[in-house]
């Protein structure tokens, strides 16, 4: 067998035709036979007549061959045409490598990836390999804010190597941008389509469009790409489902005058919250490149991407706090610990409007350059920021009004659905009837809780890199030697901007006697919707109340200066004053982390008879600096303790600036072998030292307090402290291309983990308040975690259209903390699986796949020892396409067409914790080439 690098410029050679055919907007039919070999010309082609192979069968036989010709272990998933992915949602796509699945947002749109089962946090994703900010808290990247179609390709490597970025353990994803210089000449296409969501029965749609061309004999090109959409959406969900561990602790369930067996430590329901979140999605992304080969010896790329998601969302949300008092409960059932039922006196009936403020403005831009200086060394440079902003501070609005009077309700627990709830007002109207009817209005809703929350947030990544290869003889094997030296300066800040914390939110809690009608004001709306909190379960009222919250807060200023009386209707000595409601800094809240990185790498490329690979170390140098602020609890006031709805008054310490540094050094060794038992059989093995910086936000010492809600809980977000995760993983992959565009693939996977990050829970612990134990979480370094799996793999490429492709991925976990095991790694999905087929012949294109994501814990204990178990969901999506001409193509495409929800529970099914429903959506479009 011919060495390394005789084999390997084969299959790069078909890889680099097949990739140029694919690279670019498609003029030419979809091809349903094997492509007939590529052929070097040395007679330029006159412009328009390249044959540009496209669709998804294309799409795949790219993808497979970026994974033959890897140096590592490696999955890809490539556009189907320029401009085109193969889903609407690029983290939708990536489902669709085996050992890939999905956590969702808001209307079902996918936004953060898990990688052989790990989390997001343990992941990297890379634009052109660069790291994107990200306008959430730590460093996941969220794909909702990247239109899909700025994207030609993304390559998952699940096997490290010396030269690729650190700060991954589950996988490193790379997402590439296509360039003018891939295909040469004039390509531009448009697309437009429309959509339709058959829960909340909106409508949206879409534009995007692509110019790519080359001139000065193809050694200049330029790239432009738009995209604008527009889409309203409707979830309906759960917003919580508190339990209280304490409360209420023991109880008289069968009336006998006496605590029996059965009767104590016992864990109830608190707070219920649910309802419909309506979000209207607008995006916009313009993207561009300018490619210019210099010199033979010299070329460079300037490339760039802004994108904004505007995406403002507003819930409206029915609430029942049935939480226990002395007296307040009846006809109470237990089960195994858990309070099922019970008929509650005097609940107030409450409607929440709760809206966030999501305006994110993501950039990313850079320069990069090839030099040649001599035949055997080549040297690249690039240097870029990426930035993210989010001004979000005091934006967000959590609205609560509710009747007053001795209403009585009545819950009851359900297995796998939402509880049955009932509520008889004081008159002896029906809730759900009154609310179904549209009769209940400005006369019956009194004030209440009046929040107003949220963070600005701003990220700035700054890089630069220079990396080289001197190629080698294949002396003692050795092809050539990698090498190189990258930084990068992050920083990262958090504004939080609230009035929970300073009281303003509480101002006006439990007045509920005070309704808008006394106040002259007209705010409540009467709403019904159609599927209202489908596939839910349970028996609830089906219509609910919507608030004009600005008219809202102009009722509230007419009690501006009038006296606030106590719960017994007597003067307080102050007065109302709505300015108090205002959102101010809450630093305890806030942070700022910078954190610095060096690099320096070095790289053996190995080869001989019939193998290939390489082994090299990179040394990573991390400090960071961490600053913000914190607080003591000072004195807790509650003078009606009873009332569930109301509220302590808490005193706080003033807040003590803190800054901590930190730093790390870590060498990370790593060794990747392939052989060649046949042309078209591979083995390949890999082991590798690797890591992942923790979140950024759990580097800021950051904490919020429960206390207003009397559940006393103290949660420590964060440690200057922290360790990286590390691991030291194997992996062994089996691959055999028994035929053109189709293959059989397995791996094995082993991950021995430490330091791994996790909360850590502590009960009735003493802060420092008298007459108060708090339950406090903190982050901590667990111990150790092992993760062994297995991913098999097939794609069949008929010649008669048809295809499938199919992967599995099996994830088993261990996680040890203070050296005991305590169960699964957190947020790990033990299964995942797709399964797609396809048509695709004669203009005729067809597909449609199944994405399943099984069963898993998502925390190991949320409260007294019961954990957060998410349940199985399984996707799916189906698309059409017919080549009307050779130019214009019509599609229609299905998203989420089994109507899957989100589900989740304490470990039990009668007690629900999560809940997520979308619907259906339709899509129809057309797209024209030009």
């Amino acid at each position: 067998m011919p060495r390394r690098h005789e084999t390997r410029a084969r299959r790069t050679l078909v890889a680099a035709a097949v990739e140029m055919a694919l690279c670019t907007t498609a003029f030419a039919q979809a091809q349903p036979d094997v492509a007939p070999p590529a052929t070097v010309s040395t007679t330029p082609e006159p412009q328009g007549a390249v044959v540009v192979v496209t669709g998804a069968r294309a799409a795949l036989a790219k993808s497979l061959d970026l994974k033959r010709n890897a140096d590592v272990i490696q999955d890809s998933i490539s556009a189907t045409e320029l401009g085109r992915f193969p889903d609407d949602n690029v983290a939708d796509s990536l489902t669709h490598i085996s050992g890939i699945s999905v956590s969702r947002t808001r209307g079902g749109e996918g936004q953060y990836i898990n990688v052989r089962g790990l989390g997001s946090g343990y992941n990297i994703v890379t634009l052109n390999k660069r790291i994107l900010a990200t306008d959430g808290d730590g460093r996941d990247f969220a794909f909702d804010v990247l239109p899909s179609e700025v994207i030609s390709g993304a390559d998952v490597m699940k096997s490290a190597e010396a030269a690729q970025m650190e700060g991954s353990i589950g996988g490193s994803v790379n997402l590439r941008s296509a360039r003018p210089l891939d295909i040469p000449g004039f390509r531009s296409s448009v697309r437009f389509e429309g959509e339709h969501n058959d829960l909340s029965r909106n409508n949206g749609g879409k534009l995007s469009g692509v110019v790519s061309n080359t001139f000065n004999n193809n050694t200049m090109g330029v790239l432009v790409g738009a995209v604008f959409s527009k889409r309203k959406v409707r979830t309906d969900s759960l917003g919580y489902q508190t339990y209280n561990a304490d409360s209420p602790g023991s109880v008289d369930v069968n009336g006998d005058g006496a605590i029996g067996p059965g009767e104590s430590n016992l864990l109830a329901p608190c707070c219920i919250s649910f309802g419909s979140v309506f979000e209207e999605k607008k995006r916009s992304a313009l993207s561009g490149a300018f490619e210019w080969k210099v010199t033979p010896q010299f070329k460079m790329i300037v490339d760039g991407l802004a994108t904004r998601l505007d995406s403002p969302q507003v819930g409206y949300q029915q609430s029942y706090y049935v939480e226990h008092a002395p007296g307040r409960w009846s006809d109470i059932v237990v089960k195994d610990r858990l309070v099922t039922g019970m008929t509650v006196h005097d609940l107030v009936p409450e409607m929440s409007n709760v809206t966030t403020d999501r305006v994110v403005d993501t950039m990313q831009f850079g320069w990069r350059g090839e030099w040649k200086p001599t035949s055997r060394l080549k040297l690249n440079g690039d240097i870029y920021r990426s930035t993210s902003k989010r001004d979000s501070g005091g934006k967000d609005t959590f609205v609560v009004a509710g009747i007053a009077g001795h209403n009585t309700g009545y819950y009851r627990a359900n297995n796998g659905a939402f509880p049955d709830i009932r509520v008889t007002l004081e008159d002896g109207r029906d809730l759900a009837t009154e609310l179904a009817a549209g009769r209940l209005g400005n006369k019956d809703y009194g004030i209440h809780f009046t929040g107003l929350t949220g963070n600005d947030i701003k990220d700035t990544i700054d890089g630069a890199s220079l990396d080289g290869r001197l190629a080698m003889d294949g002396t003692w094997h050795i092809d050539g030697i990698q090498f190189g030296a990258s930084g990068t300066s992050r920083k990262k800040d958090r504004n939080s901007i609230g009035n929970e914390k300073s009281g303003g939110a509480c101002q006006y809690c439990d007045m509920y006697s005070t309704t808008f009608a006394s106040l002259g004001a007209d705010v409540v709306r009467p709403m019904t919707l159609p599927n209202y909190m489908r596939n839910a379960g349970g028996s609830f009222p089906g219509s609910f109340i919507a608030f004009d919250v600005p008219a809202y807060f102009r009722a509230l200023q007419s009690l501006n200066g009038k006296p606030v009386l106590d719960a017994e209707g007597n003067p307080t000595g102050d007065t109302f004053d709505v300015s108090r409601s205002q959102p101010v800094f809450v630093p305890t809240d806030s942070y700022s982390v910078r954190e610095k990185t060096a690099t320096l790498y070095g790289q053996l490329e190995l080869s001989g008879d019939n193998w290939n690979g390489n082994v090299g170390m990179r040394v990573v140098r991390t400090r960071t600096t961490s600053k913000s602020a914190i607080d003591q609890i000072v004195a807790i006031d509650d003078p009606t303790p009873n009332i569930p709805t109301s509220s302590p008054t808490v005193t706080y310490s003033p807040a003590v600036p803190v800054s901590e540094d930190g730093s790390y050094t870590k060498l990370l060794p790593s060794a990747n072998l392939s052989w060649w038992a046949r042309e078209d059989f591979v083995v390949r093995a890999a082991v590798a030292k690797v890591m992942a910086r923790p979140s950024l936000d759990k580097l800021a010492p950051t904490r919020t307090d429960n206390t207003l809600d009397r559940t006393y809980l103290l949660s420590i977000v964060g440690d200057p402290k922290l360790k990286p995760t590390e691991a030291v993983q194997q992996d062994i992959s089996v691959e055999w291309y028994y035929r053109p565009k189709s293959a059989i693939t397995a791996a094995v996977f082993a991950k021995q983990i430490k330091n791994f990050v996790t909360y850590q829970t502590d009960e009735h612990v003493d802060i420092g308040v008298p007459g108060y134990l708090y339950t406090v979480t903190h982050p901590v370094n667990g111990d150790k975690a092992r993760v062994r799996g297995i991913e098999i793999g097939i794609q069949h490429l008929f010649d008669n259209g048809f295809g499938i492709n199919a992967k599995f991925a099996k994830t088993l976990t261990r996680a040890y903390q203070n050296g005991a095991y305590v169960g699964q790694l957190e947020g790990v999905a033990p299964t995942a699986s797709s399964l797609g087929f396809l048509y695709e012949r004669n203009g005729i294109n067809a597909s449609i796949s199944f994405d399943y994501t099984g069963e898993y814990t998502q925390s190991t204990n949320v409260i007294a020892g019961f954990p957060n178990k998410v349940d199985a969901l399984t996707w799916v999506t189906a698309s059409a396409s017919w080549d009307v001409t050779r130019n214009v193509t019509v599609f229609v495409e299905g998203k989420n067409l089994g109507d899957a929800e989100m589900r989740s529970s304490l470990g039990r099914p009668d007690a629900l914790y999560g809940f997520e429903t979308w619907g259906r959506t339709y899509v129809a479009g057309m797209s024209v080439k030009f």
